[in-house]
């Protein structure tokens, strides 16, 4: 017992009333791994806003806004006749409610269905990105054109012959925009790879538009070659969570004195609200 006291005077700072914890009766050694399990979350949440962009701390209005997205927004409970009942989150809610936790796990199950998806194509069919290094969303459409431009110049029966000097024109712009990606250049022989590639690259800048309120620079981490890192870490965060919710079924009392609300996930990663000093 004095062990753990000691642990939480660490962990809440030297003005935490631990007696106070003491007199809920909750077990302290439980509160002291569950407050273990919300550093992490903070840990990982500066991880992710510094390699990706993604910020936990998702606002109320922010959060509303997602509910466009329908696995956000629909919730589904089968009875014990196996009738599924459908109810939309956005009927229930209004725009200025917190993010619960519940509301914040729906939106890091549904990122990382995203993300592992596309790390998924990744790993099976691009073995490494020869745009990878230096490609961002704005490039795509201008790159789309000129290996749009190429392809129609590729005539049937003769190549390029008649029109090299075309294609070396849009292999010079090509260049330029990509003067780091040897693997791409000259453009005519790479043509295929670079097609797929910017096919991949769609799929990315969509699921960055989907994911942008919350912060996403999911071409950051591209260039960064981190994906599978970002991953690990959404994955890190979500069991941290998971772990704190469930530990909470014993800690009410305790919890509620420091100040962690479920009704409002904020609560799990903001210092502003329940200091951590020893993070």
């Amino acid at each position: 017992m004095e062990n753990a006291k000691n642990i939480l005077r660490e962990m809440l700072g030297a003005e935490a009333d631990i007696d106070a914890l003491e007199k809920t009766g909750e077990p302290l050694d439980l509160l002291a791994e569950t407050l273990g399990n919300m550093q992490r979350c903070r840990k990982v949440r500066i991880w992710l806003v510094d390699n990706s962009g993604i910020d936990a701390l998702v606002p109320p209005a922010v959060f509303h806004g997602l509910l466009s997205i329908r696995e956000l927004n629909t919730v589904e409970t089968a009875n014990r006749d196996l009738d599924v009942k459908v109810t939309r989150v956005n009927e229930s809610r209004n725009e200025e409610d917190p993010v619960n936790t519940a509301n914040f796990n729906s939106i890091l199950r549904e990122m990382y269905r995203d993300l592992a998806a596309l790390n998924d194509t990744l790993n099976k069919e691009f073995p490494s990105l020869v745009l990878g290094p230096e490609i961002s969303g704005d490039m795509i459409d201008r790159c789309e054109s000129y290996t749009a431009s190429i392809r129609s110049l590729d005539l049937r029966g003769v190549g390029f012959l008649l029109t090299g000097w075309k294609v070396a024109s849009i292999e010079k712009s090509f260049q330029l925009m990509f003067p780091k990606s040897a693997g791409a250049h000259p453009l005519r022989k790479n043509l295929r790879q670079v097609e797929l590639e910017l096919a991949f690259y769609r799929r990315c800048l969509e699921v960055n538009i989907k994911w942008a309120p919350v912060g996403m620079d999911l071409f950051r981490v591209i260039r960064k070659d981190q994906l599978s890192l970002v991953l690990g870490n959404l994955e890190e965060m979500g069991n941290a969570v998971w772990n704190v919710v469930y530990n909470g079924l014993r800690l009410k009392k305790s919890l509620n004195l420091i100040g962690v609300r479920f009704e409002d996930s904020r609560t799990l990663f903001d210092d502003s609200l329940v200091s951590l000093p020893a993070i």
